[in-house]
């Protein structure tokens, strides 16, 4: 079971609203990414990556070395003030049709009054593909993960946009896949998104490119604040990609926010990015949906920094606060 007691004051969550609050005042709703919690779920199986990709593809559950129940996330909303969890299935990949497991999921969410708004995609395949066979299996590998955001009442789904070949063709092959993705999604009345998550994505004028080529209605961006640059993932030096432009390239297609945090500042500042400024920049643009808090530091505990996020985000989530 998760220890939410580890730290003092995390308990005694922050209020949602505050007698200088108003609805109408909202600019936007916070989520508690499950993510946020990897470490404490998966232990210390992700030490030998390759080998956790072959575990996680063989016997799932044989991931799960941590002491906290990966159910437990709906626990942890709750103690840190929080209504809902976006969900990442590599956390649970082996229960996506394990229909008591959800059922079970789901009761418990409920019991602690918590919702689930987004389940987030990982090891499914490329939807850019090169080859058409590659494309439609990646495809397919997606279908059971929706019926699994269906089961638990999720109204977002988020996909990577990875591909082979150049910068064009990985745009049309994406889209394509796109545009087929979100018309089965639609029919579960899914949103479909795409994060700025690696490989070609990391590129804001690319993902804003994918957008205008792809242009569904139910395709929108999971914009991470955090995952701006060029290249792969371990390139040395990284070649970034400017924060403020690559949230105006994706600011009129943003139809979530991954609040990603590392260290704070002793006023509750993240020390790296301006969240005052990427927060205005994006809901200036129209956005009010949920921003979903994802702890990624090492310096304070899962739930210390969770914590610390959230208190980060709901310092500006009422036009009041700040004004």
């Amino acid at each position: 079971m998760l220890k939410l007691l580890a730290c003092s004051g995390v308990a005694a969550c922050t209020p949602a609203f505050s007698s200088n609050n108003t609805a109408n005042d909202k600019r936007f709703d916070i989520s508690l990414s499950q993510w946020s919690f990897h470490r404490e779920i998966l232990g210390g199986s992700k030490k030998d990556y390759s080998q956790f990709i072959k575990t996680l593809h063989s016997t799932p559950d044989d991931v799960l070395q941590g002491t906290m129940d990966t159910t437990d996330i709906v626990i942890a909303a709750r103690k840190l003030g929080v209504s809902h969890v976006d969900l990442v299935n590599v956390l649970f990949f082996g229960h996506a049709q394990d229909k008591k497991w959800l059922k079970a999921f789901k009761s418990k969410a409920r019991n602690e009054g918590v919702g689930f708004n987004l389940l987030m995609c990982d090891e499914t395949g490329k939807i850019g593909h090169e080859t058409v066979l590659g494309r439609k299996q990646a495809i397919d590998n997606h279908l059971p993960w929706l019926e699994c955001a269906s089961e638990l009442g999720c109204k977002q789904l988020r996909v990577n946009a990875y591909g082979d070949g150049n910068y064009l063709e990985q745009l049309q092959r994406c889209s394509e896949s796109l545009n087929k993705l979100a018309d089965i999604s639609a029919q579960y009345n899914i949103e479909l998104l795409v994060e700025n998550h690696g490989n070609a994505s990391n590129n804001g004028a690319w993902l804003a490119m994918l957008m205008q080529m792809t242009a569904h209605k139910n395709v929108g961006v999971f914009t991470d604040l955090d995952n701006f640059f060029m290249g792969g993932w371990n390139l040395s030096p990284k070649r970034l990609y400017d924060r403020t432009q690559g949230l105006i390239d994706l600011a009129p297609y943003t139809k979530g926010i991954s609040a990603k945090t590392h260290n704070f500042t002793l006023d509750g500042e993240e020390v790296s990015i301006n969240y005052q400024h990427c927060l205005n920049l994006l809901v200036d643009e129209g956005f009010n949906g949920f921003v979903s808090a994802e702890y990624e530091g090492d310096s304070k505990t899962e739930i210390e920094g969770s914590d610390l996020t959230v208190k980060l985000l709901k310092k500006y989530q009422y036009l009041s606060k700040y004004e």
